[in-house]
């Protein structure tokens, strides 16, 4: 890609509107001082970076470079803009055009194609640096740099070799991390001053305060009391404060009341005749289950015996039975109808007279063992129901003694959460320890009513409220500083490994460079005696680059002013020749040999000849018009990629014009031709 022409119009020195045709070979600009070379060159750097980069002061008294970009001679120009065109290998074309608006043109591709493709690698601004070299800036951009922004210089020029760096997006976050490590240092600093007057002011309200006698000594209750002025409310505080121990008192009070009643049922339960009642139902008790025992035995043996005689008036009726049937029947032949032994009738009458005499007997014999068991079964119930009654009296006994001491344990856990340190088993101490309490209260009272009536109270609360709440805001910014600064230096870390490691591969990619570097300085011989010149890469997070002749010497403090720039050139160029993100195949000097000698203005002749058979447009503007022919004549013109010489002055209006235009007529391929043997 190569400038197709330029184009403009209210300039700086051009008031006219004015295009210059750049061929695709070389262009020479010469003309006397003022005459506009430079405005040309100017031209292009503003169309593509918005201003003029040659310019380190940018405002000064008389106007700043904005003011002086546009024509201020005499008269007013019709137009104000600058336009470049430009030209691809295959023949694309798009135009970049700046007004006194700003940027109105950039073609389809803009900007990007320029810089390196696809949203563009480098800013516009490092492309001019890269492709622009003006006498203003040779040494200053080079030899006389420090060691960084040479190095800088370099990386930027190679950035497309090592691909993304990510150094300024870290640094852009270390950045971030730092301004807000600061401004939160700032808040907390402003938090701790004002946390300081507060304290002042504090100290003051309760110097004030204490200076009354009555106000001192109020103070001094509370503080014996170990109360402090509340934070909040102030008096307000205070009534509250006196109001809730007001009802811890009455809850107290009933509750030694309760004490008080509990303390006969408690005297009672704990006395030994209580434990000696109590052993000796329990005795009684065991008496009764032993004669339960007996009863129940004695039940048992009366019981066996009814059942005998049950048994037995069972045999009997079956005998009375036999004993009417064999009277019914009498004798049968001398024989007893019953068992048929001879019997006489006197013996079979006294036989059956004996059977019912026996038989009366069992009937009363029945009776008395059904009374008997009769009497056993209420002797039992009788001992049951004494064992039960025994047993309620005991178990009511118990459960009594239960009941106060739970009841008891109840009011000392009541006691133990006011805080109030008496034994409810004593309620006349507990009464006294009570009106302890109320005394207190009509003290905080009496108290309250002295601060009242100063308004020392709510001075003193409301300074040591609002210390309060800066002392919260002072610990929770000390927070936040804290994580901002543990934030910075992970910052920090990212941002020194990702230099470091963007350092590193430039330092190696500068090897490709510096043959380049070493070869463009040996043609331009700076030195007579110093023809070598060396690097060295210097810093892992600041990457430095220092240039060395002979025995390791600074080029910067040791050659003169023109070797200085010759050595400057040497590395400019070579900064421009290894820029292989860039499409743009176009150099541009500005007088690069007002402070050299004829010697090395001639070398570097040559150097840009070489350069331009590679190809490359070459733009360079020149004084001397002797030098113009030479490069004219040095630098190769062809069929497709010709030469071209622009002669500027300057018009009656002082305006920069075209006084002339030169076509370099390429050699014709034949017009040496090697000897022929005669």
């Amino acid at each position: 890609m190569r400038i197709e022409f330029v184009e403009i119009a209210g300039f700086r020195g051009f008031k006219e509107r004015t295009r210059f045709e750049l061929p695709a070979g070389f262009v020479v600009l010469t003309g006397h001082n003022g005459a506009g070379k430079s405005t040309v060159l100017d031209a292009i750097d503003f169309a593509l970076t918005g201003s003029i980069n040659k310019f380190t002061v940018r405002n000064a008294r008389g106007g700043g470079l904005e003011d002086h970009i546009w024509w201020i001679g005499s008269g007013q120009a019709k137009e104000h803009f600058v336009s470049i065109g430009f030209i691809t290998d295959d023949g694309e074309r798009f135009t970049v055009t700046r007004t006194r608006r700003g940027l109105v043109d950039q073609g389809p591709t803009g900007l990007d194609l320029l810089c390196g493709g696809d949203g563009g690698r480098v800013s516009a601004e490092t492309l001019m640096k890269t492709t622009l070299i003006r006498d203003e800036s040779i040494v200053r951009l080079s030899v006389d740099q420090s060691e960084q922004a040479r190095f800088e210089a370099v990386r930027e020029a190679i950035g497309g070799l090592v691909g993304p760096d990510f150094s300024d997006r870290a640094q852009e976050i270390l950045d971030a991390a730092v301004t807000a490590r600061d401004e939160q240092k700032r808040r907390l600093d402003n938090v701790q001053a004002e946390l300081g007057r507060a304290l002042s002011s504090l100290t003051e309200a309760r110097s004030a305060a204490e200076k009354s006698p009555d106000v001192a000594e109020a103070m001094k209750t509370l503080e014996d009391m170990k109360l402090s002025l509340p934070s909040e409310g102030g008096n307000d505080a205070l009534r509250q404060i006196v109001a809730e121990r007001r009802q811890r008192v009455a809850e107290l009070d009933r509750l030694i009341s309760q004490a008080f009643d509990l303390k006969y049922v408690l005297d009672r339960v704990r006395s030994s005749e209580w434990d000696e009642e109590l052993k000796a139902m329990e005795r009684g008790l065991a008496s009764a289950e032993e004669r339960a025992s007996l009863a129940e035995a004695g039940l048992d043996a009366a019981a066996r015996a009814l059942e005998a005689e049950r048994e037995s008036d069972t045999f009997a009726s079956h005998l009375a039975a036999l004993v009417d049937h064999g009277a019914h029947l009498g004798l049968q032949d001398g024989h007893c109808p019953l068992c048929d032994a001879v019997r006489s009738n006197d013996a079979f009458e006294a036989a059956l007279a004996a059977a019912r005499t026996k038989l009366a007997g069992r009937d009363a014999s029945l009776a008395q063992a059904t009374d008997a068991l009769h009497v056993a079964e209420r002797a039992l119930q009788a001992e049951r129901t004494q064992i039960e009654g025994l047993r309620i009296d005991i178990m009511g006994a118990q459960q009594q003694q239960a009941d106060a001491l739970k009841r008891l344990q109840d009011i000392t856990t009541l006691f133990e959460t006011f805080q109030f340190k008496a034994d409810p088993a004593e309620p006349e101490l507990a009464q006294i320890a009570l009106l302890d309490d109320q005394e207190e209260i009509a003290r905080i009272e009496r108290a309250l009513f002295i601060l009242e009536a100063s308004g020392a109270a709510d001075r003193v609360a409301t300074w040591q409220n609002r210390v309060n709440g800066l002392r919260t805001s002072l610990d929770a910014e000390s927070t936040k500083h804290a994580d901002a600064e543990r934030a910075a230096s992970k910052a920090r870390e990212i941002q020194t490994a990702a230099k470091t490691v963007a350092n590193q591969i430039s330092a190696e990619q500068f090897d490709t460079v510096m043959p380049l570097l070493q070869e463009l300085y040996r043609r331009l011989r700076p030195h007579s005696e110093w023809r070598e010149i060396e690097s060295d890469f210097g810093g892992k997070v600041r990457g430095t680059l220092n240039f060395t002749v002979g025995n390791g010497h600074n080029v910067q403090f040791l050659f003169s002013s023109g070797q200085r720039r010759a050595a400057g050139l040497a590395f400019l160029l070579s900064i421009h020749l290894s820029r292989r993100w860039c499409q743009w195949q176009t150099l541009l000097l500005d007088d690069p040999v007002q402070h050299i000698d004829d010697y090395r203005a001639l070398n570097l002749v040559e150097v840009l000849s070489a350069i331009r058979r590679t190809g490359r447009q070459v733009v360079v503007a020149v004084e001397n018009r002797a030098l113009a022919d030479v490069l004219c004549h040095k630098l190769r013109s062809t069929i497709t990629q010709p030469g071209r010489r622009f002669d500027l002055t300057m018009s009656t209006s002082g305006s920069g014009s075209i006084a002339e235009i030169s076509d370099i007529v390429p050699m014709p391929r034949e017009i040496l031709r090697p000897a022929q043997a005669s």
